[in-house]
């Protein structure tokens, strides 16, 4: 519009001044011949000035047109508006877009506002009111809707056209697409939002630092967890540190700060509540190209359960490193094709060996152990053995004598298994080494001892088998004598009868072998026999008779229970003889409940001291006795295979001491067999 005008002003001025010329010339040719050179002059100036200011109007209007295809042809959307804002140009970028012209808008009165977008209209409308109330350029970022109803970003610039006199003309502007650079850094915003959230939100504690160290940044988690201001940590970094672990700390993040490598320290902070919890903190320098720290980036762990789960577990291997050596037992592991792995230090000071020359110089598993160890009699089965369980799996168990660092041998007692992993696969072997020398030995004086318990035994029995010698041996002598009678009459009866003299003297024949077995049989008994009577404690042989029988006790599933007197004195009798005694009212106190299917079994053994006498009670929880004092007569008895004579025999052994032998009913069930003995030196106790 501005263009216009003036193109219209020129061509006025130059038609002004070419008639203004010609009227002049006609007027001077009219008055004077002397003025037509100088009319002429006038007229030829006139042209050359018209058409001077003619050439320079067309070079102004090609410029022009240059300057409206330039403004036309900017990617942008050009504009300028009067000096109260309302349009005067708008190029066609405009009108394309927005699908208005600079009438349109001009004619709803609010410059172009109502293409704004609604949310930045107000935003729109204040600065360009502050700009032109001010003079100052004029800017901003708002989404402008195009003519099909959808907004995009632009980004506007304006600035103001003034006089001479510095006056406001107008105002002359751009508005240029900013839709994907606004939508990108709307997404990076949004994702540093996210990221930020993420960062503040997730269960781990970050924080980065400057090149040199200092922090410049922790996560809410971080804060919360030290109970501490950024402003707290920033001025004293290291004082959530604990004091002990302060120093190393100091020096290996310095190390890490100057040799640009990673962090990596476990060490303890302050917890908010302010004990100290243990953290693994690592870091990583984030370097240019230049291989210059940029920024430190770091997180912080607590692994303070998980320390006390090291820390239990370490003092667990303790422990049972401490068990292992100090068990009465040889402690060894090996891998699955049998490579020894370990050895507890007790068998390898029972050996006199350590574990590498127990794997053997080249590693070749269980063969040097054996070839060292093993009795070269023991060798072969042994490593047959071994070699078998290390291809199936199978337990090992066996025993053999093996060797001891003083040179001798001991018999062991040999035993191992695999454990499997979750494929079944051999994972490790765990064995055990018992040195059983002396319990096989205890055992051999256990069986001589049980073979004399037995002697004795038999021994003891002749006192009370005195008592029927007579009537055993009466018995065939009577009819021997008989049967030899009846041989004689059969023989001297007329005529002889030599059969029935035959079988009469036949059965006195197998009487006299049964008188002959009676006495062979009393004969055994006296082998062997007797010992001398001394004092001593009746509390121990009581505990020997519950070892002697502790095997039959534990197949009979009863409850042994033992109350005896600590200082019980000690009483004069015959060791083997007593053992007897016991040994024999324990096995009928077992036999007294073997028939009791379910029931509770209870064996009880007292000993105490009583009126000057020493008390023995040996309970059980059987069915009882119906007469207490019957049993004690010679063969009675109230069990299908007895012979009747061993309680009689234990009250002979008992009287023999000057001691009292009795049984007596037991509440609630049972029977209680009870003797007493004299202390040594003491009055015995008569019943």
């Amino acid at each position: 519009m501005f263009i216009e005008r003036r193109r219209t002003a020129a061509t006025a001025a130059l038609l002004l001044i070419a008639g203004c010329a010609v009227i002049l010339f006609i007027y001077e040719s009219r008055t004077a011949s002397l003025t037509r050179p100088l009319a002429f002059l006038l007229s030829a100036l006139g042209a050359f000035w018209l058409v001077n200011i003619w050439r320079k109007q067309a070079d102004l209007h090609h410029n022009l047109v240059d300057a409206r295809l330039i403004v036309e042809s900017m990617p942008g959307l050009g504009w300028a508006t009067d000096a109260q804002g309302n349009f005067v140009y708008i190029n066609p970028s405009v009108v394309d877009y927005v699908g208005k012209s600079t009438d349109e808008f001009n004619a709803i009165g609010r410059t172009g506002l109502e293409a704004v977008h609604p949310d930045d209209a107000d935003r729109v409308t204040e600065a360009w009111l502050t700009s032109m109330r001010t003079g100052t350029p004029f800017e901003s970022v708002h989404r402008i809707r195009r003519a099909d109803g959808d907004y995009s970003w632009f980004h506007a610039y304006g600035r103001p056209h003034r006089n001479q006199r510095g006056e406001i003309q107008g105002w002359y502007g751009t508005t240029i697409d900013v839709d994907e650079k606004q939508k990108a850094q709307q997404r990076l915003a949004d994702s540093e939002r996210q990221l930020q959230i993420l960062i503040d939100t997730m269960p781990v504690m970050i924080w980065c630092a400057a090149p040199t160290g200092e922090p410049i940044y922790q996560n809410p988690k971080l804060l919360e967890y030290l109970g501490a201001s950024f402003e707290e940590i920033r001025d004293n970094n290291f004082g959530v540190v604990h004091s002990d672990d302060m120093e190393g700390f100091q020096s290996v993040w310095a190390d890490c700060v100057k040799q640009r490598t990673l962090l990596s320290i476990i060490c303890r902070l302050r917890f908010n509540d302010g004990t100290y919890r243990w953290n693994r903190v690592t870091a990583a320098p984030l370097l240019g190209e230049n291989g210059e720290i940029i920024q430190w980036y770091g997180t912080n762990v607590d692994i303070e359960e998980l320390h006390q789960t090291q820390e239990e577990l370490r003092s667990n291997a303790e422990r049972l490193r401490l068990m292992l050596d100090t068990l009465p037992a040889f402690v060894w592991c090996a891998s699955p094709d049998g490579q020894p792995t370990y050895f507890n230090e007790p068998l390898m000071r029972y050996s006199g060996v350590t574990l590498e020359e127990l794997r053997g110089a080249n590693g070749s598993g269980f063969a040097p152990m054996i070839s060292s160890l093993v009795h070269p009699a023991d060798a072969p089965v042994l490593r047959d053995r071994f070699e078998q369980s290390f291809r199936s799996g199978e337990p090992i168990a066996l025993k053999y004598r093996h060797r001891l660092a003083d040179g001798g041998y001991h018999l062991v007692d040999c035993r191992a298994r695999v454990l499997r992993d979750s494929q079944s696969r051999l994972f490790q072997w765990y064995g055990v080494i018992v040195d059983v020398e002396d319990e096989t030995q205890a055992q051999a004086q256990l069986q001589k001892a049980q073979h004399q318990l037995e002697l004795a035994t038999r021994a003891a029995s002749l006192s009370e088998l005195s008592a029927s010698i007579a009537h055993e041996i009466s018995q065939p002598l009577v009819a021997v004598l008989t049967n030899s009678l009846a041989t004689e009459r059969w023989l001297e009866a007329t005529p002889p009868n030599f059969e029935r003299a035959r079988n009469s003297a036949r059965k006195a024949a197998e009487a006299a072998n049964d008188a002959s077995e009676v006495i062979s049989r009393i004969k055994a008994l006296f082998r062997q026999s007797g010992a001398a009577k001394s004092p001593g404690n009746l509390n121990g042989v009581i505990e020997e008779a519950c070892i002697l029988l502790r095997e039959r006790i534990a197949a009979s599933k009863c409850d042994l229970r033992t109350d005896l007197q600590r200082d019980l004195p000690d009483a004069v009798f015959d060791k083997g003889l007593m053992l007897q005694v016991l040994v024999n009212l324990i096995q009928n106190a077992m036999d007294a409940m073997a028939t009791m299917n379910g029931a509770a079994r209870l064996l009880e053994i007292r000993s105490k001291r009583e009126d000057g006498n020493i008390v023995v009670h040996v309970r059980d929880s059987g069915i009882g006795l119906n007469d207490t004092e019957k049993i004690f007569e010679p063969f009675y008895t109230t069990k299908h295979n007895g012979m009747g004579i061993g309680l009689s025999v234990c009250r002979s052994i008992v009287r023999a001491h000057e001691g009292t032998l009795w049984a007596a009913p037991s509440e609630p069930s049972g029977t209680i067999f009870s003797f007493s003995l004299p202390m040594a030196g003491g009055e015995p106790d008569v019943q």
